[in-house]
């Protein structure tokens, strides 16, 4: 018998109170006791019970109703439903509305001892029962976890080879992730955005896996035709992640990362906060690797002339607000990185400070 559980005893009957209360207090039990539901409310919203008994006719008031109400304060009270006028029917309502007991009047001690030894056992199974289902829970986020985990690497190794065969652009995602950083960072984004960020980086060009070397490796300009189907890769990379709920997120920003601020972009033509905001970020990351990176067809351009090239297109083809943080974000960490070593800060140096990002 666990004689530590608290209990309440709600009744208009002033002699069970005085009776009950005090063969249950001799047996043990802390007992606390209330002759209408008002006074029972306020009682359980100041203490904590195990166990209400709630006489079903309190006055105006009934025991079903009281019973819902104090199951809203305390969400762990378990109930016992006591009546004079008891019927299949009332026990039954009860039990479906929550009752683990239901005993008819008149009763003795007895019948509460066993009452209180019957909800003590189902207490205990519904302990048991929520710490399994908390380790099944468990289980299963770290199994997503692990399998998020395999389809990100397995994804982001696809994406680093297909940046072989995409002359030119090798490592490209990885100066995207950095560069997004950057912005994160200078845009106070909270951690959570910031992963999420990182994640739609590494994976913006993951549809480029469907588009042939022949137009990926060509070298030199591609004609119009060609174009639009280096145009498509934003789909294909949406529709490639779009099966794996743990991509949800960032599907706008694979999406439409290569939408411009003034609506000329593709593939929908959305024009400034339309645009999702990982793919604003993302636009200006990536367009500030391209002119730096060298082609078949043209060399690549300095930090300098990227630089320039990206304010000058504020407001057309970029966000002005990501731009302005993009511009002060990069004149701190070059700032941060001349203060350690003489520029250009050798990359192993460079990873470490972003890391601290």
């Amino acid at each position: 018998m666990d004689n530590t559980m608290r209990i309440l005893i709600v009744d208009d009957e002033t002699r069970i109170l005085e009776t009950f209360s005090l063969m249950l207090c001799d047996y043990g039990y802390s007992v606390q006791t209330a002759s209408r539901a008002e006074e029972a409310v306020k009682l359980v919203r100041d203490q904590k019970f195990d166990i209400a008994f709630l006489d079903h006719f309190l006055g105006p008031a009934r025991g079903l109703d009281l019973m819902k109400q104090l199951s809203a304060i305390d969400p762990e009270l378990y109930f016992v439903l006591m009546t004079a006028n008891g019927s299949t029917d009332l026990a039954v309502e009860a039990l479906k509305k929550g009752a683990t007991d239901f005993i008819s009047k008149p009763f003795f001690i007895a019948d509460m001892i066993r009452s209180i030894e019957h909800v003590s056992t189902k207490r205990a199974l519904d302990v048991q029962k929520r710490k399994q289902v908390l380790m099944l829970r468990q289980t299963v986020e770290e199994k997503t976890d692990e399998l998020n985990r395999i389809n990100f690497s397995v994804l982001a190794s696809l994406a680093q080879a297909m940046e072989k065969r995409d002359v030119g652009t090798y490592g490209h995602s990885k100066r995207v992730n950095y560069t997004v950083r950057l912005i994160a960072a200078a845009l106070d984004l909270s951690e959570h955005q910031r992963e999420e960020l990182k994640t739609a980086a590494t994976l913006h060009d993951i549809g480029k896996i469907g588009i042939t070397d022949f137009i990926l490796g060509k070298q030199g300009p591609l004609n119009e035709s060609e174009k639009e189907i280096i145009k498509s890769h934003p789909q294909k990379g949406y529709e490639i992640l779009k099966p794996l709920k743990q991509f949800e997120s960032i599907l706008p920003a694979i999406l439409h990362h290569h939408e411009q601020y003034d609506g000329t972009g593709y593939p929908a033509g959305l024009s400034g906060e339309e645009i999702p905001l990982y793919a604003r970020i993302i636009s200006v990351a990536d367009t500030y690797d391209a002119i730096l990176s060298t082609r078949p067809y043209r060399s690549g351009s300095d930090h300098e002339h990227a630089i320039a090239e990206i304010v000058k297109y504020a407001g057309t083809q970029f966000d002005p607000v990501i731009v302005k943080a993009f511009v002060e974000a990069d004149a701190k960490y070059r700032n941060m990185v001349s203060q350690v070593v003489d520029p250009p800060p050798h990359q192993p140096l460079a990873k470490k400070l972003l890391h601290a990002i």
